[in-house]
This record gives structure tokens, sequence and C-alpha cells, in this order.
């Protein structure tokens, strides 16, 4: 009896230590072969109304405002993208594509955007410029971390409307929250925005949702 108790004890034991070894993280979805066929499809078979260049479309909506929104742009929100939108934005895909995503699976973007306003009481004037930001940082512990931009080729095929600008990060500094997201808008105000781990996670699964759910 005292054996297999503390036989038990022990497989206890190194079950909880298995466990506690696992990474309890989440992760935005990776592109991969078999994951961007996946992606392809189920972005071919979204329906949109609408503006195609409206950047709910394509990204996750990070900070809603009437000037100075952020959405967070994924590969995989890319690709989906991409694959329904191409034909009515009159693009020329790139055999390569899926290569190209595949090797820029590590990059995630922050992208600020402004809606369309019109000027005067009721929305009666002229249209409300829609400036791009000039720069964005995020900032961890006192640490800045500085965006890249994002490749040509990609750029080409992304859409410019809405004063759209894309900074590109590594997705392990995306992930790593909490953090303070920092930039200055086309009017040259200096802005933040606090991003606890909650709010991150909820973006993750906005993403891995969204394209299928439609």
């Amino acid at each position: 009896m005292k054996k297999l108790i503390i036989s038990t004890a022990c497989a206890l034991l190194l079950t909880t230590s298995a466990f506690a070894a696992l990474p309890a993280t989440t992760d935005f979805s990776n592109i991969t072969a078999d994951t961007y066929a996946t992606y392809w499809k189920q972005g071919e078979q979204f329906k949109s109304n609408g503006n195609q260049e409206f950047p709910d479309l394509f990204g996750r909506q990070w900070r809603k405002a009437s000037t100075n929104s952020i959405s967070i742009v994924t590969p995989r929100t890319i690709t989906c993208y991409l694959a329904f939108s191409g034909k009515e934005r009159l693009l020329a895909m790139p055999s390569d594509l899926q290569d190209f995503m595949i090797k820029n699976n590590d990059t995630i973007y922050v992208t600020t955007w402004t809606d369309y306003l019109k000027l005067g009481m009721f929305g009666s004037g002229a249209p409300e410029p829609q400036l791009q930001t000039q720069r964005l940082v995020i900032e961890k512990d006192g640490v800045i971390y500085r965006p890249t931009e994002m490749p040509k080729e990609l750029y080409d095929l992304m859409p410019h409307s809405y004063g759209l600008t894309y900074y590109g990060f590594p997705r392990k500094v995306i992930l790593n929250a909490p953090y303070q997201i920092k930039w200055v808008n086309g009017y040259g105000n200096i802005l933040s925005m606090d991003v606890p781990k909650e709010l991150v996670d909820s973006l993750i699964d906005d993403e891995s949702h969204f394209y299928n759910a439609k």
C-alpha cells in the first residue's frame, strides 16, 4: 500500500511537471504551405459589402476613433484579404505570393488610418483630410522598438486609402504585452495607447474567427 501511494505521488508529480513545461501563450496564425491554402480558400469564400479598401476588411480593429484609428494586420488577414479583393481591386497577383507570405510570417503590422468624414455641421462640408501618421513606436519597460517598412512587393498589393500607414514589428514584440504604442499623427499631435495582454489576446481570438465566421 505504501509503495502504491509513493508510486501515485510520483506519477502526479511527473504529470504536473509536464503540464508546467507546456507554454501557456497564444499566438496569431502562422503561415505555412498548408495553412496558406486554407486561408486563401477562406478568403475566396468571404463576402464583403461596400468599400473594398476599408481597413476592417484586412485588419482587426485595435483602436477606434474618428481619426487616428489603429488596426492590427497579420499574415493571415493579408492572405485572406488578397484572396477575395484581388480581382475587385484590379491587382496582378504575383506567382510567388505564397512563398513571400511564408518568408514574412514573422512580421505583424500596426496600421494607422482615418475614417472618411466631412467637415461642418451634420457632415455637410468638404471632406476632411485623411493625413498619414508621421511615426510610431512600441515602448516597453523603457525600451523603444522601432518599426520596419512593409516590403514593396506587399505594399503594392495593399490598400493605401484612408491615410493608411503600415508599421511592421516582429510578432514577439506584438505578443509581449503589456506595452505602450506611441505615435505622431498627421497634424503633429503626439498620442499614446496602453496595450494590456488581454487586448492582444482578444485580437488573436478575433483574427482566428473573422474570415471563417462569415
